[in-house]
């Protein structure tokens, strides 16, 4: 190695050293706190009853008769669907038709949050944050008729539930609310 370049790294060297023991020596001294000690509990952890996972609701034998989906002043209630600490639903709407439908018609389940709010609006034609499920009834269908489970999420803790019915004939509605997580 060349010497004046060994030079240079030994000088570099030591001036390194020089400037990081002077920042140590203005720094002072070093106090380190603890923390107080974690406080402890005692005693047991009890469950009473158990954390639902899931739920079955049903709206049994609903007769709805021939109501269009945008006469909200005239649709079928079906009561209140608590929703409690559930997040998800899944609906299925099935039913018997009293005679055979002469055209194709259109069988719904509209569930919206029971809100005054939300009301309001419902009463005015106007549907906020609507949950619904619907189910055709062929021309010339057979007596029962079911459509497929859909899922939505829950964003509400309670709903109620709306049916309508765009067939001439009455239908007798079931709908089945499966609650989830």
């Amino acid at each position: 190695m060349n010497s004046s370049l060994f030079r240079a790294v030994c000088v570099a060297g030591v001036a390194s050293v020089a400037f990081s023991g002077a920042a140590i020596a203005q720094e002072g001294s070093i106090s380190i706190s603890n923390f107080p000690e974690i406080q402890t509990v005692d005693g047991g952890v009890e469950i009473a009853e158990p954390i639902p996972s899931n739920e079955m609701i049903r709206f049994p034998d609903i007769t709805v008769t021939t109501v269009q989906r945008h006469q909200t002043n005239r649709l079928i209630s079906g009561g209140v669907l608590e929703t409690g600490p559930f997040t998800a639903v899944s609906l299925s709407l099935g039913g018997f038709v009293e005679g055979t439908p002469p055209e194709p018609a259109v069988i719904g389940a509209v569930l919206v949050p029971d809100e005054d709010f939300v009301l309001e609006a419902l009463k005015e034609g106007v549907f906020l944050f609507p949950i619904e499920v619907t189910m055709t009834i062929p021309q010339e269908s057979l007596p029962y008729v079911g459509a497929r489970s859909e899922s939505h999420q829950l964003t509400f803790p309670r709903y109620r539930v709306y049916f309508y019915n765009t067939s001439q004939r009455t239908v007798k509605t079931q709908l089945y609310a499966f609650l989830m997580n």
